[in-house]
């Protein structure tokens, strides 16, 4: 796994307090160093060690050891990953269900629509990939046509649009 990644995951798991609170130790020592400041009852002691420590930080995150995200970050990296099969882990500071809650589905216009023979579309979605159908599909796909993929049984994904749901699969 590349250092980059790593750091994200890292970062991410960090990024909740309710996750936080769990995992203190798991925190990286730049930011526990910084939480350590605060127990110095000296004034001129608490700054040296706030400047230092916050320094520390900032050269772990210019030299991408430390990779910070807001919630927002967050919610695209999930949306991006949509359509993945990844590894059950608190990889965003979550629960297993606060994961799942978030993302069960993706919504938008069709763009980039292409037919890739036998009746087979492939398409993109803006922010989540590039998507195929399974199966051949009588509906006519084009492109600025509203849809949603919904999560389905076993990891698969259904594309739905006009009440019709056909089978897709994510391939980038």
């Amino acid at each position: 796994m590349p250092k980059l990644t790593q750091a994200v995951l890292l970062a991410a798991l960090c990024a909740s307090p309710a996750f936080a609170a769990d995992t203190q130790t798991n925190r990286p020592k730049a930011y526990n160093d910084i939480l350590a400041c605060r127990a110095l009852a000296d004034a001129a002691a608490r700054l040296t060690c706030f400047d230092t420590a916050s320094k520390a930080l900032e050269d772990a995150t210019d030299n991408r050891q430390i990779v910070m995200l807001d919630q927002d970050d967050v919610r695209k990296t999930k949306k991006s990953l949509f359509g993945f099969s990844l590894p059950k882990i608190p990889f965003f500071g979550e629960s297993e269900d606060e994961q799942e809650a978030e993302f069960k589905q993706v919504e938008g216009q069709l763009a980039g629509v292409q037919s890739i023979g036998a009746g087979k579309y492939q398409f993109t979605v803006k922010d989540a990939g590039i998507w195929q159908t399974m199966e051949a599909t009588p509906v006519l796909l084009k492109d600025g046509k509203p849809f949603v993929i919904k999560r389905g049984a076993l990891g698969s994904f259904m594309l739905v649009m006009n009440g019709r749901g056909i089978r897709v699969k994510r391939v980038n």
